[in-house]
C-alpha cells in the first residue's frame, strides 16, 4: 500500500531535469549492423557487393559510421530498371516481413539517388552526376573507410526498431541485384 504513493510521486515528478525520449517513433538515426546479398536461385547476380560498416559507438552518437568494401557489376544501373524495397521488422524473436514496401517502376537509379543520397554518393560519386540522368556504368566501385550519413530525406519519421532492409532491382523478369542491410532505427539526438 505504501508503494503506490511512492511510485506515483516518482512518476509524476517535475523535478527531473532531462528530455523525454519517445519510444515509438520520431526523428531517427540509422545504425547499420551488417550487409549481405540474397541470391534466390543460388547464382551470383550481375550486381554484387562485399561491404562492411564500422561499429556504432553509443558514447559518440553523432559520429558517422564508416563503410569499406566494393560493388561489382556487369550491367548498368539506370532508370530503365525497376526496383523494390521491402523492410521487415524484428518482433518476438522473428522477422515480420513487409512492414514497409516500396515499388519503383522504371526509376531504380533515380530513387536510389533521391532516397539514400549518403550511400549513393559514397558508392558511386566518381561515376555519376548528382543532377540530370541517373546512370551507373558496369565496373568495380570501391569504398575505403568512407563516412556515410544514413539519412532518408523523404522519410522524416520512423518507428524505432530493428529492421531488415531488402532491395531488389532488375529489368523485365531478370533480377540484377538483391541486397540486404540489417539495421536499427534509434532516436536521433540533437
Amino acid at each position: 500500500m505504501l508503494f503506490r504513493p511512492l511510485a506515483l510521486a516518482l512518476l509524476c515528478s517535475t523535478s527531473i531535469n532531462s528530455k523525454a525520449i519517445n519510444t515509438l517513433a520520431g526523428p531517427y538515426r540509422i545504425v547499420v549492423e551488417r550487409f549481405y546479398m540474397c541470391q534466390p536461385d543460388n547464382r551470383v547476380p550481375p550486381w554484387s557487393w562485399y561491404v562492411r560498416a564500422s561499429h556504432f559507438n553509443p558514447q559518440t552518437p553523432k559520429e558517422l559510421q564508416r563503410v569499406t568494401g566494393n560493388f561489382c557489376t556487369t550491367t548498368a544501373l539506370d532508370d530503365s530498371l525497376w526496383g523494390r524495397a521491402n523492410m521487415g521488422v524484428r518482433s518476438n524473436n522473428q522477422w515480420k516481413e513487409n512492414a514497409f514496401v516500396g515499388y519503383f517502376k522504371n526509376s531504380a537509379c533515380r530513387h536510389l539517388r533521391e532516397n539514400i543520397p549518403g550511400f549513393f554518393n559514397a558508392a558511386f560519386k566518381q561515376s555519376t552526376q548528382t543532377k540530370g540522368v541517373c546512370s551507373i556504368k558496369p565496373g568495380v566501385y570501391e569504398v575505403n573507410d568512407y563516412p556515410i550519413d544514413w539519412t532518408f530525406p523523404k522519410i522524416p519519421i520512423m518507428p524505432y526498431a530493428h529492421y531488415r532492409f531488402n532491395v531488389t532491382f532488375g529489368k523485365d523478369e531478370n533480377l540484377y541485384g538483391c541486397f540486404v542491410v540489417e539495421n536499427r532505427v534509434i532516436p536521433k539526438l540533437e
